[in-house]
């Protein structure tokens, strides 16, 4: 009963915390200060696991053996070390990463109770495994895949956990550098079952490739509004808007066009609809009207009447000079830092919302709010944005380590919050009520990556990368959509190919 009850505990806690969550717009009036809400997290499916949670630990000749404090038996695994890779410090997440790799200081710890969990939960797993941890540092993100080959062909993997995006992994199941997770057997396996603590990442060709925890995070797309330039010019609130289900793109539309102009006066525009790296706005934009990049069977999909109808509404866009470009320099699509962080000069009435680069500029020289990417004419699915595989941990081919012993080891470092999973999501609620003005902004924020509209097209190395050439010819109008389209066909497709057999 004990394990029942447990399991029980776990699974109503999950609940509770995702009934919090009540996803609105941003209303500075309506500030929520109590309590986590959760961002869209969808209720874990039932445990189909055939294991069984260990009940109370057993005692020999009197003396109590340690009690079990994950998900799987311990057992003496001879002092093994297991490697966790990534392009920064601390490659496995709650065993050793930066700030965890002294013991928390009740004196400086901004959450001590959590980052007490952790560190012991970590120790925990070293003692009753008998293992050490250990991590390797890529030279960059570009790094990864050939690393990983060179040791994988080599018979010795660089690293078992390698922390991945989404465009590494089809090269990394392409050259058979990574397993297929789900054909791994481990009884209880969290992952393979309830999915408490952690959840798939990947999923594709009929198998699991990449897992991550299963904690909030507020690394979806959404679409920050700067306020003041909305009161100076008197266009309708966006917050408003989507409160009355309202938030379209014809409204969108409105917004920039009386956003865009000369406020000075010297006939030099300064600004603008909006700002941000022009091939993710657009990509964004297909995915918020079920467009696709390419089908499931990684055929061209540009041509899909969806796509067709986001590429023509950027095409507007950029026709009509809504989207910010420097009045001294050329407009250059390519150019990602000089667009991305466009936003803030405070002279776009839209931009892309990133908690990490408003953390990186704050505090705006603006008020701004957060609102979803409003859905397009065609949509049907609720999707506000597009993207592929998430990033998270892969587990490397050919290590001398068994699969599921190393799916074993990261379950139990996963599990450190125990009973109670919800202290899991405290850190991403914490950063975006430390990021964004109002609680509705952070609910709007953290609910953004459940609205993803996923892409097979979007894990294709360098393919997500190709919407810059629409762009171009829509600087350039040397094409009508229907055209560029027709142009990008072959050379798209032929990147497709190379990823088909």
């Amino acid at each position: 009963m004990k394990a029942l009850n447990r399991k029980a505990s776990v699974l109503i806690a999950i609940l509770l915390m995702m009934g919090l969550l009540l996803v609105t717009a941003c209303n500075r009036g309506d500030e929520d200060e109590n309590g986590y809400d959760n961002g869209g997290t969808t209720q874990p499916p039932a445990d189909t696991t055939t294991g069984t949670e260990p009940s109370d630990p057993p005692t020999t000749g009197g003396e109590d053996v340690a009690a079990i404090g994950g998900i799987h038996q311990p057992r003496d695994l001879g002092g093994a070390v297991l490697t966790g890779a990534m392009w920064w410090e601390g490659g496995i997440a709650y065993a050793m990463p930066l700030a965890y790799y002294t013991e928390p200081d009740p004196a400086t710890s901004a959450n001590y109770h959590r980052d007490r969990l952790i560190w012991d939960n970590a120790r925990r797993v070293e003692r009753e495994f008998n293992i050490q941890f250990d991590d390797h540092v890529f030279a960059g993100a570009m790094d990864v895949i050939p690393t990983l080959t060179t040791s994988v062909m080599a018979g010795d993997p660089i690293a078992e956990l390698i922390f991945m995006e989404s465009w590494h992994m089809l090269s990394a199941i392409h050259g058979d550098l990574i397993v297929p997770i789900d054909e791994i057997n481990l009884p209880n396996s969290d992952l393979l079952g309830s999915r408490v603590y952690s959840r798939p990442r990947a999923e594709g060709f009929g198998h699991i490739w990449a897992f991550w925890t299963s904690a909030l995070d507020a690394s979806g797309a959404a679409l920050g509004v700067n306020l003041d330039i909305i009161n100076a010019i008197g266009a309708p609130n966006p917050v408003d808007l989507y409160n009355q289900g309202r938030w379209t793109w014809d409204a969108m539309l409105d917004i920039m066009r009386m956003a865009t102009r000369d406020t000075t006066g010297d006939g030099i525009m300064d600004q603008w609809g909006i700002a941000g790296q022009p091939g993710t706005i657009l990509r964004n934009f297909i995915g918020a009207n079920d467009g696709i990049l390419a089908t499931n069977d990684l055929i061209y999909g540009f041509d899909h009447p969806n796509t067709m109808e986001a590429l023509e509404f950027m095409e507007t866009i950029i026709h009509e000079g809504l989207w910010f470009t420097d009045p001294g320099s050329e407009p250059d699509p390519g150019d990602w830092g000089r667009n991305f962080f466009a936003f803030t000069h405070g002279t776009s009435a839209f931009f892309e919302s990133a908690t990490w680069a408003i953390n990186q500029e704050s505090p705006l020289s603006f008020d701004f709010a957060v609102v979803p990417i409003p859905t397009g004419p065609s949509n049907y699915s609720g999707a506000t944005w597009l993207g592929g595989w998430r990033q998270g941990y892969t587990i490397a081919a050919g290590s001398n380590w068994a699969p599921a012993d190393v799916l074993m080891i990261i379950e139990e470092v996963f599990a450190w919050a125990g009973d109670e999973p919800e202290l899991m999501s405290e850190g991403a609620i914490l950063d975006a009520r430390n990021t964004f003005l109002t609680e509705d902004c952070v609910q709007n924020q953290l609910a953004a990556v459940a609205t993803m509209r996923p892409d097979m097209g979007y894990i294709v190395p360098e393919y997500a990368w190709q919407l810059d050439r629409f762009i171009r010819a829509f600087l350039t109008q040397e094409m009508t959509v229907a055209q560029a389209v027709e142009a990008e066909r072959q050379p798209l497709q032929e990147m497709l190919d190379a990823f088909r057999n």
